[in-house]
């Protein structure tokens, strides 16, 4: 029964899709005076003006067209190089980021051992270390205006390996219906659908081990009422990045963010959002009897806290986010559950269903006086030039976080299994694509066993970044 219906979503979503893009071909006939060339709006201009006559209007409009055809541009935007044609109908743009950390641990912090605990005195150690933790390359392009492409790669933890990140298409004609397939990010979580390049601190919070990330699936999402209104409904995999399917179910995401301000004139508000966001979908391993294994607990600095359960069967994960900024104050903040079912196997052994809640509230605030944006880089007023006495911009950020599971059946490491953490710490941008950042983590854990240090149930963490992007 399953099956069948999966079969029918599919086929629907399938003649959907060929609909949208049969309507697209008639839609890219009819001109958008945004999306206009800048030569088309001056020949526009002159013509509600009446300097020109309908007649030489047009004539113009195809000359125009025929010396732009198959000559480009190339230059830069910013920071960031470009290619595109003459018409403003394609456009190739590169990007790259660098990530350079330093990342530190308080004196004699350790692993956990085979056993899930701090008893043994052969764990290894939590090792001070500069890593890269992000080498990015990858390409946006956009064709005949609305076709879009994203390709993007990775080379900085994994050594010499490759590893795709981001690599979709969409189509983008409707603001209000986009269709995207591909793999790139479940649309869930504030923290998680901010980029890299611009969250507030080194790492994402511990409620991030919640959190899925990228996945291959296809998603339908817009933005309605003057971007009052934003949606997003997809289907997933299940499996995470570049992993292979293991079983016939799907995971069925959706994500629905108001501002509920956007419209009122009152600036100290419209900024402000509320999201909700799902996912659901049989974690069940097939073929074979072998189990999944849960999600897990870990600190900023990947102690691992809580390490990972066999699970089987569904996996519901839902949450809610609060967004604020205004001038230089940034505030925001998450809730998140999750439930995965343990049907284990015969014989009764069935377990009662892992539950791991987590959340956070977060604060920053820019001393130097620059508006706070999320998701964007600020505009900086004067970048660092010891010449000219440019500071750069001074950010300051805090945040606390807790992590949480806990199961009505046993679990292989009996007592509370939660953390809580506090970090602290700055953001210096030198320019709006450089920046310095800080953290300070104090780390608090309930379980004595499974703590970094054997007799502490505190450990500290240290992140330092330099971030370069373009």
């Amino acid at each position: 029964m399953r099956r069948s219906w999966l079969n029918t979503l599919l086929a629907g979503t399938v003649m959907m899709a060929l609909s949208i893009f049969a309507l697209g071909d008639q839609a890219w006939a009819a001109e958008k005076k945004d999306d206009k060339a800048v030569l088309d709006e001056v020949l526009d201009i002159l013509k509600e003006k009446g300097q020109i006559s309908e007649e030489k209007y047009q004539e113009l409009k195809t000359r125009a067209k025929k010396e732009g055809a198959g000559k480009v541009l190339a230059g830069f935007e910013g920071w960031t190089p470009y290619i595109k044609s003459v018409d403003g109908q394609h456009k190739i743009e590169f990007h790259g980021r660098i990530h350079f950390d330093l990342r530190a641990y308080e004196e004699g912090s350790r692993n956990l051992d085979g056993n899930r605990s701090n008893v043994s005195s052969t764990r290894s150690d939590l090792l001070t270390n500069f890593r890269l933790r992000r080498a990015r390359l990858g390409v946006d392009a956009t064709f005949f205006k609305y076709l879009d492409f994203k390709l993007e790669g990775d080379f900085g933890e994994q050594g010499s390996s490759f590893i795709l990140t981001d690599g979709y298409g969409e189509l983008n004609y409707w603001p209000e219906l986009r269709v995207r397939g591909g793999q790139f990010k479940v649309p869930f979580s504030f923290e998680e659908l901010t980029s890299s390049r611009f969250i507030d601190f080194v790492e994402r919070s511990m409620v991030n081990n919640l959190v899925p990330a990228r996945d291959v699936g296809f998603m339908l999402h817009g933005r309605l009422i003057d971007g009052m209104v934003e949606y997003a409904v997809g289907m997933f995999n299940g499996t995470g990045q570049n992993n292979f399917e293991t079983n016939d179910s799907k995971d069925y995401a959706g994500r629905l963010l108001v501002r509920p301000f956007k419209l009122v004139n009152l600036p100290p508000l419209q900024q402000f959002h509320i999201a909700g966001h799902f996912t659901h979908g049989d974690q069940d391993v097939h073929p074979g009897p072998a189990a999944g294994t849960s999600l897990q607990g870990r600190t900023d600095g990947r102690f691992v806290f809580f390490p990972r359960v066999p699970t089987r069967g569904d996996r519901t994960r839902y949450g809610v986010e609060a967004v604020y900024a205004y001038g230089p104050l940034g505030l925001y903040g998450e809730y998140v559950r999750t439930e995965e079912e343990r049907n284990l196997g015969p014989g009764g052994s069935n377990l009662g269903d892992l539950i791991g809640q987590g959340w956070y509230v977060a604060g920053t605030f820019f001393v130097t006086g620059e508006d706070k944006a999320h998701g964007k880089a600020p505009k900086v007023k004067r970048n660092f030039d010891p010449r000219t006495g440019g500071l750069g911009a001074l950010e300051l950020v805090a945040r606390y976080a807790q992590l949480d599971f806990a199961s009505d059946g046993s679990l292989p490491s009996p007592g509370a299994n939660r953390a809580d953490a506090l970090t602290i710490g700055f953001n210096w941008y030198l320019s709006p694509n450089v920046r310095v950042m800080f953290n300070w983590v104090q780390n608090w854990f309930e379980n004595d066993n499974m703590t970094p240090i054997r007799g502490e149930d505190t450990s500290w963490e240290l992140f330092s970044r330099l971030a370069l992007w373009f």
